[in-house]
Order: C-alpha cells, then structure tokens, then sequence
C-alpha cells in the first residue's frame, strides 16, 4: 500500500511539471481528483472506511453496514471536499442564522495549524462570492462588511504570506505532513482575491497594503503561463 501511495504522489509531481500547461481551474480539479484518490488509498492502508462517494461498497459490504450502529462522522475524519460542503451549509452565505459565522471561518484562516481546514475555510468564502449578487443592496453591503472584516482581522494578510511562502505554520514546507495540500490552498486563495477585488479599486489598494501583490508576485513568478494569474498581477499592480 505504501508503494501505492508513493505512486499517487509521483502522478501529483506529474501534474505540477504541468501546471504551466494548466489553467487555474483545470489545476485545481485535478489536485482535488489526486486528493480523493490519496485518501482513499490511505483509508484502506489504515483500516478505515473508504467514503462512500470515492468507493462503491459491494452487496456483503452494504449488509454488513446496515446491521451495525452508523459512526458519527467528525470534522478531522472529513475530506477537504467534505469539510468545505459542512462549512458551506453552516456559513448559509452569511445569513444570520449561520451556524459559523465569517468570524469563524477567520479564525480558521489565521490561527489554524491545518491546512485542510484553512483550505475549507477559504473555499467556502469563494463560494459565497460566486452566489452573491453586488447589484443586490442587501448583497452589496454585506459583501462590504466581509471585505472590512478580512483586511482588519488580517485574512488578506495571511493569505497572502502563504503565496510568498513567509507564513509562520509553513504549509510550504516539502517537510510539512499536508505539503501536498499547499498548491490546492494557493490556487483558492488567489481566486479568492480575484474575486474580491473585481470591480473594487479601492479594495484593491488596501489588498496591496496588506501584502497581497507581494503574495501575487511570489505566487505568479513560477507560473509564467498561466494567463489568469499574470492578468491580475498586473491589475492588481495598478494604483487606480
């Protein structure tokens, strides 16, 4: 099993010498595939359950299942894919009810040892802003409030002291037990800050004040052909 493993991490190196060659989202859905495929592998070498959703259980299986009592499933025993879905579900887009609000996804953002969970974090973030709608009154000022609370609560800052490798817990690190995760978070947290300084010029400015286009500028110099990346380096480059 151990030869096994070894090998789903040469196919990752495979698809990093590539990644050029790659745009953003091609990237990132192949290191998620990777990722599945690895816990699955690594499910079996422990003993433990494989997910449903990664492994079809056969007919013994099934019956075997349905006569014990159901386990609890607990966050650490969650992929990222399905940290990020329970996140999701508990963020509700911010809504006030939200079982996590976006302190909670903060302090997963910047406290956090790991990267898992800061990857969920950041990701359910994205897909908070991919649902809302700027033109939206309501929309525009939560969006507002969001932006604030990143830049005070030094979000932006971490984030982007990940993209220039210069944050403390070193997700960076090739030593680091979740190295593998580093190029998943990287390609979330830029995409996060596509989004929100999309339109936003002013944001874009206190982005750079916080270390952003240092991040950028660490994150896009390995990665000259990835058009999107370069494209808004050099917007977030501008000073208007």
């Amino acid at each position: 099993m151990d030869r096994i493993l070894d090998a789903i991490k040469g196919v990752q190196g495979l698809v990093e010498d590539e990644k050029e060659n790659l745009n953003n989202g091609e990237y990132l859905r192949l290191c998620n595939a990777m990722q599945r495929v690895y816990n699955c592998a690594n499910a079996i070498k422990t003993g433990e359950s494989p997910n449903e959703d990664e492994e079809e259980d056969d007919e013994d299986d099934e019956s075997e299942e349905s006569d014990s009592e159901p386990r609890e499933r607990t966050e650490e025993g969650m992929d990222l894919n399905e940290l990020s879905d329970l996140w999701e579900w508990h963020f509700d887009n911010g809504a006030d009810r939200a079982v996590m609000p976006l302190d909670g996804l903060i302090l997963e953002i910047v406290e956090d040892n790991e990267p898992k969970r800061v990857c969920a974090a950041v990701r359910v973030l994205n897909r908070a802003l991919v649902g809302s709608k700027p033109d939206d009154p309501a929309d525009a000022e939560k969006l507002l409030h969001w932006k604030e609370e990143l830049i005070d609560e030094r979000a932006i800052r971490v984030c982007a002291e990940i993209l220039e490798k210069v944050d403390r817990r070193g997700f960076h690190n090739e030593r680091h037990d979740e190295h593998w995760l580093y190029s998943i978070l990287c390609c979330e947290i830029v995409q996060l800050f596509e989004r929100l300084a999309e339109d936003d010029a002013l944001f874009r400015t206190k982005m750079r004040r916080n270390g952003a286009l240092k991040g950028m500028e660490e994150y896009a110099k390995d990665r000259p052909r990835f058009e999107s990346v370069q494209a808004f380096l050099c917007e977030l480059r501008q000073r208007r």
